[in-house]
């Protein structure tokens, strides 16, 4: 099966996407009535219920904010788009993605699997696993299309095609891993990528423990544990998380899936919030408080809503 036509499939997904922004925009007119969101230090919160579309909370959700880290949410939904089927797929470590910031632990030479690449930028944020399959997958695509050029490029690319068919409307990017400023969104259009992302069963399996152990291969054979840095990855309910930040700057984001005790999927978002812990605390409260204004969340599932945790 072609680049192309596995494409093509995810184009009913966007569909999704797009109905979701809708019901969404839909919503939004309705505002006066939603309950007020807890006090917390976030510039700008959002949060949905992904099953259903419906806004529960929101505080500035249109604000434009750098999001740093938590564009590495598209550049996973954009190779499991393009190559979800070849996670096995050996990817050869050049010095061009040793690049500054947060690391997976990449070496020149090294050979990473795209699986590992994955939980390597999920679970620490690796700007060098998210470069490494930025470019594997956007040479891929030019392969399929009989193009020349940069990787990287073609990727980002389709990071911007993606947010599009997710429905976003203030979303842009210049690289797949976040450094650059120019990588911006809001609070609603993050809820709109995680609403997706945090319901696709091809990766909701990278979030399912806080840490994992690869093996690497190259010159420098060896088994890592990656453990994540995501604070609230591991614990009951919680689907996925990533975080955005810029210390020099005190930017710090947070966005959560969360398994409601009625089984169905929450997304929230908190942008801009005081500093590290805040971001946290942020984000314990608006989940604490849920259950209290939407009574209809803590009604106890009916049937199973997923498999026990199997971390190794």
């Amino acid at each position: 099966m072609t680049l192309m036509l596995r494409f093509d499939r995810a184009w009913c997904r966007s569909l999704a996407g797009l109905a979701l922004a809708a019901a969404l925009l839909i919503g939004g007119r309705a505002f006066a009535q939603q309950v007020a969101a807890p006090e917390v230090t976030a510039s700008s919160v959002f949060v949905i219920n992904a099953d259903t579309g419906q806004v529960l909370y929101h505080k500035n959700p249109d604000k434009v904010f750098r999001i740093l880290s938590i564009t590495k949410l598209v550049t996973a939904y954009v190779l499991m788009q393009r190559l979800g089927g070849e996670l096995a797929d050996q990817v050869t470590v050049t010095q061009a993605y040793l690049v500054p910031g947060s690391t997976a632990g990449l070496r020149k030479g090294d050979l990473w699997s795209l699986e590992n690449l994955l939980y390597g930028m999920l679970l620490v944020s690796g700007n060098d696993a998210a470069l490494a399959i930025a470019d594997y997958t956007g040479r891929k695509i030019l392969a399929e299309e009989k193009k020349r050029g940069s990787g990287i490029k073609r990727f980002v690319q389709d990071m911007g095609s993606a947010a599009v068919g997710l429905g976003t409307k203030h979303t842009q990017f210049a690289d797949p891993y976040g450094l650059s400023p120019a990588n911006v969104s809001t609070a609603r259009d993050v809820a709109l990528i995680g609403s997706t992302v945090f319901r696709d069963q091809r990766l909701l399996p990278f979030w399912q423990c806080s840490h994992r152990t690869v093996s690497i291969g190259g010159p420098q054979a060896r088994t890592v544990t990656i453990n994540s840095t995501i604070e609230m990855l591991g614990e009951d309910d919680i689907l996925g998380a990533k975080t955005g930040s810029h210390v020099g700057k005190s930017i710090y984001h947070l966005l959560v899936g969360w398994r409601a005790p009625n089984g169905q999927t929450i997304v929230a978002v908190v942008l801009g919030a005081a500093d590290h812990p805040s971001r946290y605390n942020d984000m314990r409260a608006i989940l604490a408080a849920l259950p209290v204004d939407f009574p209809e969340l803590a009604q106890p599932a009916t049937s199973s809503t997923g498999e026990a945790r199997k971390c190794d």
